[in-house]
């Protein structure tokens, strides 16, 4: 959604929004696709896929395009670095190592952490288990209500949260607990407050009190955008 897009910075001059179907029916696209599924195995294709497609033990033909297209995408815009999830790597791997072959320059790639979704499981827009940047202050208390949040630290999603989203954003994380508890606490660091909850001194309830105050106060500008 382009609205999501520019409520987080993404606008101005410099930025071109470029659907698929502005360039994917043309003649040129077509034939740089049909040029390297000729040269590409089922087995690479399959495997690049492996982390990013679903029900891969019986998959469709359109999931073996896909990487192909990805690739051909990354050449018709010109890309000079293609930017992903961790997950996209072995689809970029292929895109450095045929785009070549059809004239084309091989990309820089840059990937990002996947996080898991609010529940521990894998980030699914049909289970809903994420938060979106078109959520509305009460839908993200909600879903932060409901979250999953263990005792460890490991493929604990809030701390992943709070990693990647809130704390790079804010200078601030206050965790805000009654005296009788020990009083509030403020971090600067994501590596301080994952240390103290490691060792059992911060409990998940607070952990994620404080985790929703510093998602919604990240994302406040997002919704003042887009009128929610």
């Amino acid at each position: 959604n382009r609205r999501c897009f520019e409520a987080v910075g993404l606008k101005g001059k410099n930025v071109e929004f470029v659907l698929g179907t502005d360039v994917q029916l043309n003649k040129d696209y077509q034939i740089n696709t049909l040029r390297l599924a000729q040269q590409i195995t089922l087995n690479r294709a399959t495997r690049s896929m492996d982390e990013v497609g679903r029900n891969m033990d019986a998959p469709h033909v359109s999931q073996m395009v896909y990487p192909i297209m990805q690739m051909v995408d990354i050449h018709t815009l010109g890309v000079d670095l293609a930017l992903g999830g961790i997950d996209q790597r072995k689809i970029h791997m292929l895109a450095r190592e045929y785009l070549p072959t059809i004239g084309a320059k091989a990309p820089l790639c840059m990937h990002t952490p996947i996080i898991n979704g609010l529940n521990g499981k894998k980030m699914s827009s049909s289970e809903g288990n994420y938060i979106s940047v078109a959520d509305t202050e009460d839908d993200i208390r909600k879903k932060m209500k409901k979250a999953f949040c263990p005792p460890e630290v490991e493929e604990n999603p809030i701390l992943q949260v709070l990693k990647y989203h809130v704390f790079p954003r804010l200078d601030t994380v206050t965790l805000k607990r009654p005296e009788k508890f020990g009083g509030d606490m403020e971090f600067t660091s994501y590596e301080e407050c994952e240390k103290l909850y490691g060792e059992g001194k911060i409990h998940p309830a607070d952990l994620k009190a404080a985790c929703t105050e510093g998602i919604v106060e990240v994302l406040a500008p997002a919704r003042d955008y887009l009128g929610l």
